[in-house]
C-alpha cells in the first residue's frame, strides 16, 4: 500500500485556525474597549486598557496542534507500519499448545506509475506463517492481481501445512461430543488467469494441485462407524483443470460499498492431471453491495459448492471459518454440497474505527435434493474494523461470531466478503 502524507495541508489548517482565533480575539477585544468608552491615543494607536481586559482569563488558550491533527499523525504512523512490517500474533489451544505467527498484507495498484489512472482496481498480496510448541506449522502466500485498466486478473495461492484440525465427522448433524483431532500434512497450489471479454465479465482457465502425504486421526482418537469410510482412503494427490467465469462490478474489490460480484467455476479432478481421485467440483459465489444511507453499507452473499465423485474427507464442502459462518469452526459441518447465505451491515464509528453486524445461515448435504429449510444452521455476530490503508480502503478486522454451540474470535485483513 502507498501512504501519502500531505504535510502542507496540515500546516495550512493550523495556520488557518491560528488566524481565525487571532481575528476573533481582536474583534472581541475592540468591542469590549468600545463598550468601556476607551479610545486610542495618537497616531501610534496606543491605548490605556484596564487590567481585566488583558488578564489571562480573557485570552483563549491556543494549542499548537489540534486533537484531530494528533489522531491523523497516529493514523499515518499505523499505516506506515502496516506498509513495511508484519503483524505478530499468538494464541493457545489444546490441539496446538501455544501458537506464534506473523501476517503481512499489502494492497497496491498495478498501473505502472500512471497517476492519471483512476480505473484500475487494487491488487493485494497476503502472506502469513505460524508455528506451535507441538512442532506444527503453516505457511501461506495468497495473491490477487488486477492488471492495468482491469484487462485481466491473476490469482495464485500457495500453502504448506503440517497442522491439526478439529474433526466432527461428516454430515449436517454432527455433535460437539464427537470432536477429534485430524492431523494433515500437505502442500497446495491453486491458480487462475482470467481475461476481460465483455464489459465487466472475465473468463479463463484454472489449475489446482494438492499433495496430502498425511491425513489421520490423532493418537487416542478413534473413528466412528459413521465416518470410517471417509477416513479409510484420503492421502495422495489431487490435480484438476477448470474454467472460471467472473463478473467484477464492485466499486472497490477490497472493500466494496456498491456493486455486484459473481464468481463461478467448474473443475475436474482426473488421473491424467496427476490426481489419485476422480471427482467434479462446482462453486458459485454471488455478492451484492449497497449504501442507501450515508456511509452505512449493506453487503449480502450467497455461496454454494458441489463435489461429486470420489472426494477425500479433507476436501469435502465445508461450513465455517474466517470468511463464512464465522461462528462455526472451519469444517465443523462437511459433505458433498454446501449452501450459505450471509448479510452484513457496515457502519462508521469514529476516526479510523468502524463496526459491522452480521448473520448467516448454511447447511451441508450429500446432494441438493436432500436440503431442507429446517436443517439450516445459523450464525450471528459483530465486529470492529481499524483502517490500515486509507488509499485502498483496507481494514484490519476483528470479528466475534456466535452459533448455537460455538463461539469464535477472528483477526484478519480485509472484509470477509
Amino acid at each position: 500500500m502507498q501512504i501519502i502524507i500531505k504535510k502542507h495541508a496540515v500546516i495550512m489548517l493550523i495556520c488557518f485556525t491560528f488566524s481565525a482565533n487571532a481575528q476573533l480575539f481582536e474583534v472581541k477585544s475592540e468591542k469590549q474597549i468600545a463598550e468601556l468608552g476607551l479610545t486610542k491615543e495618537g497616531n501610534n494607536q496606543s491605548m490605556s486598557v484596564p487590567d481585566e481586559i488583558i488578564s489571562s482569563d480573557s485570552v483563549p488558550p491556543v494549542e499548537s496542534k489540534s486533537s484531530m491533527d494528533k489522531l491523523n499523525n497516529i493514523k499515518n504512523a499505523i499505516e506506515w507500519y502496516m506498509k513495511y512490517f508484519p503483524v505478530p500474533y499468538a494464541s493457545y489451544s489444546s490441539e496446538t499448545n501455544f501458537l506464534f505467527g506473523v501476517s503481512k498484507y499489502n494492497a497496491f495498484t498495478l498501473n505502472k506509475g500512471d497517476k492519471t489512472d483512476s480505473i484500475t482496481q487494487p491488487s493485494s498480496v497476503n502472506a502469513f506463517g505460524y508455528f506451535t510448541l507441538n512442532s506444527q506449522q503453516k505457511i501461506a502466500l495468497e495473491s490477487n492481481l488486477m492488471f492495468k485498466n482491469n484487462k485481466s486478473l491473476w490469482t495464485m495461492n500457495l500453502y504448506l501445512t503440517n497442522y491439526p484440525l478439529q474433526y466432527y465427522g461428516v454430515g449436517n448433524n454432527t455433535n460437539t461430543e464427537d470432536k477429534r483431532t485430524l492431523i494433515t500434512s500437505d502442500w497446495q497450489i491453486s491458480s487462475s488467469y482470467l481475461i476481460k471479454t465483455w464489459h465487466k465479465w472475465y473468463v479463463g482457465p484454472s489449475f489446482d494441485f494438492y499433495d496430502y502425504y498425511k491425513v489421520e486421526l490423532d493418537e487416542g482418537d478413534q473413528p466412528l462407524p459413521s465416518d470410517s469410510v471417509y477416513l479409510a482412503n484420503n492421502m495422495g494427490n489431487q490435480g484438476a483443470l477448470g474454467i472460471k467465469v467472473q463478473m467484477e462490478g464492485r466499486d472497490n474489490r477490497l472493500n466494496a460499498k456498491s456493486g455486484i460480484y459473481i464468481d463461478a467455476g467448474y473443475h475436474i479432478f482426473r488421473k491424467e492431471l496427476g490426481s489419485d481421485y476422480k471427482y467434479n467440483y462446482f462453486h458459485g459465489d454471488f455478492r451484492y453491495y449497497i449504501t442507501p444511507f450515508r456511509k452505512i453499507t449493506f453487503a449480502t452473499q450467497l455461496k454454494t459448492e458441489s463435489k461429486q465423485g470420489d472426494v477425500p474427507v479433507q476436501s469435502l464442502a465445508f461450513l465455517g471459518g474466517d470468511y463464512s459462518m464465522r461462528g462455526t469452526y472451519f469444517g465443523r459441518y462437511r459433505d458433498k454440497v454446501s449452501f450459505v447465505t450471509e448479510l452484513e451491515m457496515r457502519f462508521p464509528v469514529y476516526w479510523i474505527f468502524s463496526g459491522v453486524l452480521f448473520n448467516s445461515i448454511g447447511q451441508v448435504a450429500p446432494k441438493y435434493s436432500d436440503m431442507a429449510f429446517k436443517n439450516f444452521h445459523y450464525n450471528y455476530g459483530l465486529g470492529l474494523r481499524v483502517k490500515v490503508d486509507s488509499k485502498n480502503d483496507v481494514n484490519l478486522r476483528f470479528d466475534y461470531g456466535i452459533s448455537s454451540d460455538q463461539q469464535f474470535f477472528i483477526i484478519n485483513f480485509a472484509e470477509a466478503f
